[in-house]
């Protein structure tokens, strides 16, 4: 029998699994986007050059990757 305050963790396991799992995709699809050159810079960067402009949308990108990761590796059970 399992005990009472360890019953919720596993009705989210699937959750926080769905969830990772979704993350990795959306990290993953923004940075092809961004490689491919679907998604540029923002409006507002001046004379910036490239690799800088694209910093803040690339860094987005991976920490959604790292956040479905995360999510996924404690998601599991041991």
């Amino acid at each position: 029998m399992t005990r009472p305050e360890r019953e919720p963790k596993r009705r989210l396991r699937p959750v926080r699994l769905f969830a990772g799992v979704l993350c990795l995709l959306l990290g993953l699809t923004l940075m092809l986007l961004l490689g491919l050159g679907v998604l540029g810079p923002g409006a507002g960067v001046g004379g910036a050059p490239a690799l800088i402009a694209l910093m803040p949308s690339v860094a987005i990108g991976a920490t959604v990757f790292a956040l479905g990761l995360w999510l996924v590796a404690t998601g599991r059970g041991r």
